[in-house]
């Protein structure tokens, strides 16, 4: 059987978005595998933040509401800094939807990129 190789999706978001995999070659795990997410804001203080939320296709929510760091990239729309960003990975099982979404408080904008690993 000839193994697939990674999906890889990234983009921004600028206002809240409440199913980002919606309509993308993510928006049903093609097999068993490895989700992992790279997010990174462009603020991050009490007035302008995104937080991120991931319901796994079990039901299983890994990440709920959690405020993305901002890092050392003014100027520099779209730049994942990996010294700076949130990289978190989960197994994700083939079949369902994953839902990825994203709320925005303020004026601010994320950077997000998803890669999806058969194992």
């Amino acid at each position: 059987m000839k193994r697939k190789g990674p999906i890889i999706l990234s983009s921004q978001e600028a206002a809240t978005n409440t199913d980002i995999l919606q309509g993308t070659r993510l928006q049903t795990v093609p097999s068993n595998g490895v989700l992992t997410f790279e997010l990174q804001a462009s603020d991050n203080d009490a007035t302008n933040n995104f937080t991120v939320s991931v319901q796994l296709p079990d039901g299983d929510t890994p990440m709920t509401d959690v405020r993305i760091p901002c890092g050392n990239t003014s100027g520099l729309a779209g730049v994942l800094d990996e010294r700076t960003n949130l990289t978190v990975s989960f197994p994700i099982e083939q079949g369902g939807h994953p839902v990825f979404s994203a709320a925005e408080t303020g004026d601010t904008e994320l950077t997000w990129r998803v890669t999806y690993s058969p194992v």
